[in-house]
């Protein structure tokens, strides 16, 4: 099956208002959806605001980027948590997320988890299950964007939920199509050209393709790009450019459902 339109994404609203002029609002005009801090993790009210407000002027969709309560390690650290705690932590995030968007007239169309509760959701099924039952429970209309290949989006489809499978244009994977800690060198790709090949031969193949090479077939609607790795933006605009030259159409997340 030839693939002819996908996602880009990126997580934005993370830091300060330097860094949203000089990275976030640059990739507003690449990208077709949003995952944007709630502020467990990091960023700023007014930041945040700034964020939503410039997705309405550029037509990209709105997620809620839910984390551990964790700014001091930016949300990637491992924490405990029990269904009490977590479904907490879930219903705070993204009603503040709803409460912000409500102002500007728009709504959230997806959740994705962040840093360490995305990697724990990945790996660990009961976690995966208490996310997404909580979620068809309470907001069965957003999309899940969750990692190819994870328990995440296993759970996710099972609850019945729209799911978009994303990979990442700017990290290695490992031959169980997990992420490559970023402890590893050369686990995140900063180089534009570079990290242009590593989605071009994903695309190509269908499939995640780890640092060992090994190629892990499977399907995925959303291509995701980390807003605080070194030349973001320069990777983004390169990603657009691989894009337009398949003749593969960018869309928002609500588009591919």
């Amino acid at each position: 099956m030839t693939v002819n339109k996908i996602n880009f994404n990126s997580d934005l609203g993370e830091q300060d208002e330097f860094f949203f002029n000089k990275v976030d609002k640059p990739l507003l005009k690449q990208i077709n959806s949003a995952n944007v801090s709630c502020l467990f993790h990091g960023g700023y009210h007014d930041v945040v605001k700034k964020v939503v407000h410039e997705c309405q002027k550029q037509g990209v969709s709105i997620g809620a980027h839910v984390s551990f309560n964790d700014k001091e390690n930016f949300g990637r650290k491992i924490q405990s948590w029990n269904k009490q705690s977590l479904h907490d932590l879930l219903s705070i995030q993204i009603q503040f997320m709803i409460d912000i968007t409500k102002d500007f007239h728009m709504s959230i169309s997806h959740l994705k988890p962040h840093g360490a509760l995305n990697t724990l959701a990945c790996r660990d099924e009961d976690l995966a299950y208490e996310i997404t039952s909580f979620i068809n429970k309470f907001y069965p209309n957003l999309i899940i964007l969750a990692p190819s290949l994870s328990l995440l989006a296993d759970a996710s489809h099972n609850e019945g939920l729209q799911t978009a499978l994303e990979v990442f244009a700017d990290r290695t994977y490992e031959d169980d199509g997990s992420l490559s800690p970023r402890s590893i060198q050369g686990a995140l790709i900063e180089d534009p050209i570079l990290s242009q090949r590593h989605l071009k031969k994903m695309i190509t193949e269908k499939a995640i393709i780890s640092r060992n090479g090994l190629i892990l077939k499977t399907p995925f609607h959303s291509i995701c790009l980390h807003s605080d790795t070194p030349n973001s933006v320069e990777i983004s605009k390169q990603i657009c450019i691989l894009l337009q030259s398949m003749n593969i159409k960018q869309k928002t997340l609500p588009e591919l459902f």
